[in-house]
């Protein structure tokens, strides 16, 4: 008898496709959010770091074009090198955050709103693609980023600009709040029983003779299906959450942290992004913002002698590498100095630390992607890494550093330098975030943003 109703199932799905009648159907199964996902990219990732860059070695070593360089691209970008063909480097990206640029709290209010005197009654790009493609909203998590409401990026709407939320700093907490939305029990067992019925259905479609945007269409609604079936897992794992993350007791502390609280800060930033893929991964959110500490941060919470950025120094030291091209290789200091504070070493370029933490922040973001691939969402999934500053000796926006990295199926070419502008404050620029982000959001699906700033055509 089962066979029987699954071949009349079958056949019944297969004649409303021949007739161009499966997509209204599954419209009002899946309904009207999942049915709007058609843009190349399913998931952003908007992942910040503070205080700029060193731009002499962060900058790489071509202007424009396709990515040839086999090897590393500079310094800053190195641990990106089995990544080429799945990132844009955006060289000298004008950072688009409104009056007062240079003071880093205008600065990181202004990155992600456009610009830094947003309304009330506004929000941030994040939020803006969020509430276009459904009620999940925001992922907002940070990593030690302090208690400083307007020192925060990502802002709601309905929000004073400068009392924004402080983002989940906690990733034992976040991934405890996470594994709550997933459902459990027999009723869960029983959807994903119902859901991996509906799927073997739609294999057997491959077989009936459909228009080509029709198929896509209903791929779409496959990649959707497998999306809602996930987020009925009975347990963690399935979605691929670590379920026993490591939490941070000192995530708001006001003192001076010690060498071995500074040394968590790099499992910290891994813990988060693995709650941001398991998230994705699970299909409980499409947007995600992860701060790394803030601008202006002069060692309290985050010190970058733990031994990984240590290590990136020695090597900075010993490659011999450059703040500019006429001074002598980057210095050493004392090691848990406060000069290796982020904030302090970007106004010394000369010595090693701000060089070895921008490599970091780097290495983090081939984390990200490694990750991704793991869970085979890397192909629709952007994530875009960048800074409130551009060169973070001489702040300003005109030199910003940003690298999106992913994919967005064929919508989008990756594998390429992006030139955008000289890197000098001079008001000169010929691309910057407000195109770029535009771009994002065009390609999640979200057109018509509400300030008219969000302009696009860079990359779509």
């Amino acid at each position: 008898m089962n066979h029987l109703n699954n071949r009349s199932r079958r056949k019944f799905l297969m004649n409303l496709a021949r007739a161009g009648l499966l997509l209204p159907f599954a419209g009002q199964m899946l309904g009207q959010s999942v049915m709007a996902q058609t843009a190349g990219a399913r998931r952003v990732l908007f992942l910040y770091y503070p205080n700029g860059v060193v731009p002499y070695n962060w900058g790489p070593v071509q202007d424009s074009g396709t990515i040839t360089n086999g090897n590393e691209l500079s310094f800053g970008l190195g641990p990106l090198k089995n990544w080429h063909n799945r990132m844009i480097v955006f060289k000298n990206l004008n950072l688009d955050i409104g009056s007062g640029a240079g003071a880093h709290y205008n600065d990181m209010r202004g990155i992600l709103t456009g610009n830094n005197q947003i309304s009330d009654g506004s929000a941030s790009i994040d939020h803006l693609i969020a509430e276009r493609l459904g009620d999940e909203g925001v992922l907002s998590l940070g990593v030690r980023t302090g208690p400083k409401a307007d020192a925060m990026i990502s802002k709601p709407r309905n929000v004073n600009t400068s009392q924004r939320p402080i983002p989940n700093n906690d990733p034992a907490d976040v991934a405890q709040k996470l594994a709550l939305k997933i459902g459990t029990g027999e009723v869960s067992d029983l959807k994903r029983r119902m859901y991996d019925a509906i799927l073997s259905d739609f294999d057997s479609l491959a077989n009936a003779a459909l228009e080509k945007s029709r198929q896509d269409k209903i791929d779409l609604h496959t990649s959707a299906l497998v999306r809602l079936r996930d987020q009925t897992g009975v347990q963690v794992g399935e979605c691929g959450f670590n379920p026993n993350p490591m939490a941070d007791p000192y995530a708001y502390s006001t003192g001076q942290l010690s060498p071995t609280q500074w040394q968590m800060f790099p499992h910290l930033c891994r813990a988060q992004i693995d709650n941001i893929v398991g998230a994705f991964a699970c299909g409980l959110h499409r947007v995600a913002t992860l701060q790394l500490s803030k601008g202006d941060e002069n060692g309290n919470l985050v010190n970058y002698s733990y031994d990984e950025c240590w290590q990136m120094s020695q090597d900075a030291i010993a490659q011999g590498i450059k703040a500019d091209p006429a001074g002598g290789t980057v210095g050493n200091i004392t090691r848990w100095y406060n000069e290796f504070a982020s904030h302090n070493a970007s106004h010394r370029p000369g010595d090693v630390p701000h060089t070895a933490q921008v490599r970091w922040y780097h290495s983090l973001l081939a984390y990200t992607l490694e990750q991704l691939q793991a869970k085979g969402i890397l192909d629709d999934t952007l994530v875009v890494m960048f800074s409130e500053v551009g060169d973070g000796s001489k702040h300003g926006g005109a030199a910003g550093a940003v690298t999106l990295a992913g994919g967005a199926g064929s919508s989008l070419q990756m594998g390429r330098v992006i030139y955008g502008g000289d890197g000098i404050n001079n008001g000169y620029r010929v691309w910057g975030t407000h195109e770029l982000f535009g771009d994002i959001a065009k390609l999640m699906g979200v057109t018509n943003l509400p300030e008219s700033h969000w302009r696009g055509g860079v990359i779509a």
